[in-house]
């Protein structure tokens, strides 16, 4: 099962926004950020990973 990513932040908590009554839209709720298009992931070492690599942490 994949979960959804904030653009912004990179936080999991993201939820459909107003019903998609104005299209496709989602909010982060630990920054509230609206996008059409949030980060998916299927794996959570793959998330894991890519907050690695976005902090500038190296992984092997």
């Amino acid at each position: 099962m994949s979960f959804r990513v904030c653009i912004a932040c990179h936080g999991i908590r993201v939820y459909p926004y107003v019903g998609f009554m104005t299209g496709q839209r989602y909010q982060c709720q630990d920054c509230l950020e609206l996008m059409v298009i949030p980060l998916e992931f299927d794996l959570e070492e793959d998330y894991r990973a890519f907050v690695a690599a976005m902090n500038g942490d190296e992984q092997e």
